[in-house]
């Protein structure tokens, strides 16, 4: 996947067949000619690369690619690649070149494709570093389609950093905008209606939310994936445990029936109706379905299955069901460390830091958290860092050492400065 220009594919196939520069040029074309070209400094006529290739022994079609078609085949060859830890430093490489050669809109659609990337693997912090680019890519292009790609990506990196306000506005305006302008991009307009009625959901604004969802039915008919009607689905379902809405039976098998044959959607939204089902007049139901959506989910698929755990741990932890979390982040545990996830290891000391915060000593329960905090503060946001700083301070305090909780609620009082 690597990028050369012509004069470097010329030079790297002349050295590699062991010819000096005027076993190539021979009487035809001038030895400082033939530098130049290796070296960028002259771009070659059609008769030169023609001759070059025929003396090297090398295909044409190789030769003449620019970079401009070296980047598209690239970004094709990383979708064909299901190694998910190598596209970061494939995204970069490709973006790097892509913004040199000021071909922008392929480097918008490699940084929305690296962006996603890092809110895939929840690296909220990375993403954070690519704000400033991303916005100026965005500019560079010029192109209307691609300010609301870039608005949907900075809503759904609020809406992953909890800033779920925020996020709602981006993905309003995207919605209003496809609306006004009677765009037909039916996957886009139902996405931002879906994004924002689920930020909506986050905050407790569970009328406002179901208001803005059942939008999304007038675009039910111009839906041909299946999978996301499923979605749409769930979410009404969801929303009908929090409003209280005597449809949640048949939204519900409405979004399991569209997942019959994907087991990961299907305990991922058993789940998500346990989980809305805590503190509602379903609560006595609520374990149940979690229960189900755990032993559901497949575990060959590591990623996958640290992924979703995270967020069934912290819900289990949230219900007192401390002897189920601690089973399940020992396992995840040895999976992050498997695949060499910081965001995932950091996730799994933190859990084992408070699951077994009742049976073991304090001192495996401070080891654990300070793992946790040494991984956060190269990986996470500032906020994230401060609520640690606080948890830990707490925890000092609760165990009368006062020394050590006045010094992490200083860090905290610091960092709050810069929030």
């Amino acid at each position: 996947m690597e990028i050369l220009s012509i004069g470097e594919k010329i030079k790297r196939s002349r050295i590699y067949k062991g010819y000096t520069l005027k076993d190539v040029c021979s009487d035809q074309i001038s030895i400082s000619k033939m530098s130049c070209i290796e070296n960028g400094k002259i771009v070659p006529e059609d008769w030169v690369i023609k001759l070059v290739a025929e003396r090297l022994e090398i295909d044409i079609d190789y030769l003449t690619k620019d970079i401009k078609e070296q980047l598209k085949e690239n970004l094709n060859n990383i979708f064909s690649n299901s190694i998910k830890s190598e596209h970061e430093k494939m995204f970069k490489y490709n973006l790097e070149y892509a913004e040199e050669y000021r071909y922008y809109s392929i480097a918008f659609n490699i940084m929305h494709l690296l962006f996603n990337y890092y809110l895939d693997i929840r690296d909220v912090n990375s993403c954070q570093g690519y704000t400033a680019k991303y916005y100026n890519l965005c500019g560079k292009t010029g192109e209307d389609s691609n300010r609301l790609i870039y608005y949907l990506d900075i809503g759904r990196y609020l809406y992953m950093g909890n800033e779920y306000f925020q996020a709602a506005s981006y993905f309003n305006n995207v919605r209003k905008d496809l609306i006004l302008n009677g765009s037909k991009d039916y996957k886009m307009i139902t996405n931002a209606i879906y994004q924002e009625a689920n930020c909506y959901l986050l905050i407790k604004k569970y009328e406002k939310s179901y208001e803005i969802v059942v939008k999304l039915m007038d675009y039910m008919d111009e839906l041909n994936r299946d999978d996301y009607k499923a979605e749409i689905y769930n979410l009404l379902a969801v929303l009908c445990i929090k409003v209280n809405n005597d449809k949640f039976e048949e939204y519900k098998k409405l979004s399991l029936e569209l997942c019959e044959d994907n087991v990961r959607k299907r305990a991922i939204f058993l789940y998500r109706y346990g989980s809305a089902m805590i503190g509602t007049k379903k609560s006595e139901n609520a374990y149940e379905y979690i229960g189900k959506a755990m032993d559901l989910y497949p575990d060959e698929d590591k990623f996958g299955y640290v992924n979703f755990m995270i967020d069934v741990i912290q819900t289990l932890i949230d219900i007192n069901k401390i002897d189920k979390a601690r089973d399940l982040t020992d396992k995840i545990l040895n999976y992050a460390i498997d695949l060499d996830n910081h965001v995932f290891i950091e996730k799994a000391y933190y859990f084992k830091a408070v699951t077994i915060s009742s049976t073991e000593t304090f001192q495996m329960v401070e080891m654990y958290m300070n793992l946790s905090l040494d991984i956060l503060l190269k990986i996470g946001t500032k906020k994230q860092v401060y609520n640690r700083y606080l948890e830990l301070g707490n925890l000092y305090y609760k165990n009368e050492n006062t020394p050590e909780a006045l010094k992490y609620f200083s860090f905290a009082i610091k960092l709050s400065e810069k929030l």
